[in-house]
């Protein structure tokens, strides 16, 4: 994980701040930074999402392969996650340094989805036993200012909302063999409901009190953090604590009703601009750098 050094009277400032609810930037503990999102922006690829929470940067990109069933899940489809960590990112990234940390956020990102309710898995299976598609979700950390599991949920999602799968056909002849035949349409697509895919609320706990969407400097001031998985209904499908302190009971209870709050207004907020976005159709302007 980047981390930043701070020293003792840095971190007293940024704790102080907390127990007032006045952040270094201005924000209140259960604000988040201004959240840019953009899809459709790798043009290689089924579905694509660009995301800057603060200076965080994650590009993600899906892409549709056919694949053949897992054999305890005959009709479903599956997702596999990749996570690359940049060395432009930070320097702790160089070498092998992002390694551990793309394989702590891919697990994570595994446990997410690995609830049924998240997307409809079924949808994805061409032939029972014998043919589905497999979306291989990947992700590259361009940038990093903390909050990094939130920013990529969120990337991920608005990927998987942009993700179109071609539509096809199993054609069996007289001798029971079975062809795919695939549209040549590029309307004619099956689209995710990603309605039920969940974000994660990262809440940090720094002194007697916890905070949302934290900085690299309020990372560092904060010794353990608890990973909330909530979807837009506001239930939580997944806990994760991170770090080397500890919570106690009443502070993760305390931290989970403030994340199913603001992981409510974190998804209306979420749906609407992606929805905005799309109505605009294919002549919106790209903004990002990949436009």
């Amino acid at each position: 994980m980047a981390s930043v050094a701070l020293s003792e009277a840095e971190k007293v400032y940024i704790m102080h701040g907390v127990q007032e609810d006045l952040r270094v930037d201005g924000r209140g503990c259960e604000d988040y930074r201004c959240v840019e999102v953009e899809t459709d922006v790798v043009s290689n690829t089924s579905g694509s999402a660009r995301v800057k929470l603060g200076h965080t940067d994650i590009l993600v990109g899906v892409k549709a392969e056919m694949g053949t069933p897992k054999l305890e899940k005959p009709n479903e489809g599956y997702l596999e996650f990749f996570v690359d960590c940049s060395a432009n990112a930070t320097p702790d990234f160089e070498g092998r340094g992002g390694d551990d940390l793309g394989t702590e956020i891919a697990n994570t990102l595994y446990r997410i989805f690995n609830n049924k309710s998240s997307v409809d898995l079924k949808t994805l299976c061409i032939s029972p036993r014998e043919h589905c598609w497999v979306l291989y979700v990947d992700v590259l950390l361009l940038e990093c200012d903390g909050n990094l599991f939130d920013a990529i949920s969120i990337a991920v999602k608005a990927a998987l909302f942009n993700t179109r799968i071609p539509r096809v056909r199993v054609l069996e002849d007289e001798e029971g063999s079975k062809d795919i035949e695939l549209s040549d349409d590029p309307y004619d697509c099956i689209r995710l409901s990603v309605e039920n895919v969940p974000c994660i609320v990262t809440l940090c706990k720094i002194g007697c009190r916890h905070v949302v969407d934290a900085t690299l400097q309020e990372e560092a001031c904060s010794l353990a953090s608890l990973l909330v998985s909530v979807t837009s209904k506001g239930v939580v499908t997944c806990l994760r604590k991170v770090g080397k302190g500890s919570l106690d009971p009443e502070s993760i209870f305390e931290m989970m009703e403030t994340s199913k709050r603001v992981g409510k207004v974190l998804h209306a907020s979420l749906q609407s601009i992606l929805h905005k976005e799309e109505s605009l159709g294919p002549k919106r302007q790209k903004v990002g750098f990949l436009g």
